[in-house]
């Protein structure tokens, strides 16, 4: 493998959130009587961006923002249809890395409560070595500072690092901190209908997790 240590973003990247999100966000529209006057593909383009820019589209206020992430971060029985599940070649990666010596981390914007449950959920936290969420209050991606907070507590050379993520701004904090970056899972297009990976500046770009494992020689046991 080239690298020892690989730190993941999860929503989009790990776990297919997306089709779950796009999903909550057409039941709080329709809730509020939004749904003749929103193009949700659009919606979802711009949610792969980011999702505060929901925003943008006229009538979605900053409350019913609130009331769809509230709604998303439901687990359980609680959680609403289709449920967040992995990625299928998910477990795959991450169990190979670890066969064959490396290390898995995860640096995300969601809460320590939910990520945990679902690993735990999917058999998967057993992966992972560390984990920075939302809780320790970092400032967001691209921004590097919680990425150089988990290398520092674990000992990790960032020469030997890479964070990928299904975001430019996944692989631009790998970048910021002096490790390499990549762009895995990213939709075909955004709002201003080009590839995510047109143009980019990361060290990989991949459309899955299998052709990623492939690009830096991990070795996927069939």
């Amino acid at each position: 493998m080239k690298y020892k240590n690989y730190i993941w973003d999860f929503d989009g990247t790990l776990y297919n959130t997306y089709v779950h999100e796009i999903k909550v966000m057409e039941t709080v529209l329709g809730r509020h009587g939004l749904l003749e006057t929103i193009d949700l593909e659009e919606m979802y383009r711009w949610m792969r961006v980011g999702y505060g820019n929901i925003t943008r589209f006229e009538g979605v206020t900053d409350e019913i923002y609130n009331e769809f992430r509230r709604e998303g971060l439901k687990v359980g029985a609680e959680e609403h249809e289709p449920k967040i599940l992995p990625f299928e070649d998910c477990g795959k990666v991450l169990s190979a890395i670890v066969e064959n010596g490396g290390k898995n981390f995860i640096y995300t914007h969601r809460d320590k409560t939910t990520l945990t449950w679902y690993l735990t959920e999917y058999g998967m936290i057993d992966y992972f070595t560390d984990m920075v969420t939302s809780d320790e209050n970092f400032p967001m991606k691209p921004a590097p500072d919680g990425l150089l907070s988990l290398c520092e507590r674990n000992g990790l050379d960032v020469s030997e690092s890479i964070m990928i993520g299904d975001r430019i701004i996944d692989g631009a904090c790998g970048r910021a901190a002096g490790m390499s970056g990549a762009l895995v899972n990213y939709p075909p297009h955004l709002p201003n209908g080009r590839s995510p990976a047109e143009g980019v500046d990361l060290d990989y770009t991949a459309t899955s997790l299998t052709e990623f494992a492939a690009q830096v020689g991990i070795n996927l046991c069939e």
